[in-house]
């Protein structure tokens, strides 16, 4: 088990003053078989306490609203320990062929799964968009399926930050031949969901151990007969594992948006964000922290 100290902080500066505001946080990591969320704090310039409630997958939201109060800025820091035990990294089954076919296929089965399997504006794909040698061959199985998959999607594109956004298309992505994260992640869900693989996109925040900066990531989660969900990271080539902590999933990027917001202001505004992630087994280190931010 490895103990994680995350921080998210977000800064938005208005050039005229803010009348009315809501906003909407999903930064919070959530908690499954292989994470634990030991201890958190929020902070913030709102003058009201936030409500918390559930969005319809069950991750937990933060809501600030504003009607009487006009603000110039908004802060928001989360500060949080999770403990993270490596997922299971299994993907081949002693499953035959048929069996496999016979799960992804049966009726009930698409039923429980339909969110995953229907095509979004941002993840739609159809075999044109793409060589068909990406599609699953008629004797693979799906676990060495998506290990090829996942491979061949980290290299369609060049990761290059600036060149799509966050309402590009998995299509768009492709032909412009570069982007981020979430359009990796797009482009492996508009693959498998037209083959009846059910695929969901993944939100969270990533560790990196080659001393870059810590960031928002996405991957992707996908239900292989038997064993259930498991995690791939397109943008890296990679099997989630416990450098991966998980906030939230959806059907595509903006069942995921880490803030929403609506305002009534003029003028501009400047946001700025930053995310943390440090491996620390000192909870002392914790209490600390949190002394210095309350400061």
């Amino acid at each position: 088990m490895t103990d994680y100290v995350i921080e998210y902080r977000t800064l938005t500066e208005y050039e005229k003053s803010v009348k009315q505001g809501a906003y909407e946080f999903l930064i919070m990591p959530c908690e499954n078989e292989s994470q634990l969320v030991k201890h958190h704090r929020l902070l913030h310039s709102m003058p009201r306490e936030p409500f918390t409630a559930r969005n319809k997958y069950g991750f937990i939201t933060y809501h600030f609203h504003s009607n009487a109060d006009t603000f110039d800025y908004f802060s928001l820091s989360l500060l949080a320990q999770v403990a993270k035990n490596p997922p299971p990294l299994d993907v081949i089954t002693d499953l035959s062929l048929e069996e496999e076919n016979s799960i992804l296929e049966d009726i009930d089965f698409q039923m429980d799964h339909q969110s995953f399997l229907q095509s979004t504006a941002l993840s739609s794909l159809k075999p044109g968009d793409f060589y068909l040698d990406l599609l699953r061959q008629k004797e693979e199985k799906v676990g060495m399926y998506l290990l090829r998959l996942n491979s061949a999607v980290h290299g369609m594109l060049r990761y290059v930050q600036g060149t799509t956004n966050t309402g590009t298309s998995a299509k768009v992505a492709l032909q412009g031949g570069s982007g981020v994260c979430q359009d990796y992640a797009h482009i492996m869900i508009g693959i498998l969901r037209q083959q009846n693989i059910p695929t969901r996109y993944v939100s969270g925040y990533l560790s990196l151990s080659d001393n870059r900066d810590s960031q928002l990531h996405a991957w992707v989660e996908v239900f292989i007969p038997k064993l259930g969900w498991r995690g791939f990271d397109p943008t890296n080539n990679l099997q989630e594992n416990d450098h991966f902590i998980k906030i939230a999933h959806g059907r595509d990027y903006l069942d995921c948006q880490p803030i929403k917001g609506v305002l009534v202001t003029e003028g501009d505004h400047k946001t700025s964000y930053e995310v943390s992630v440090r491996n620390s087994k000192d909870y002392n280190w914790f209490l600390q922290e949190q002394q210095q931010q309350q400061q």
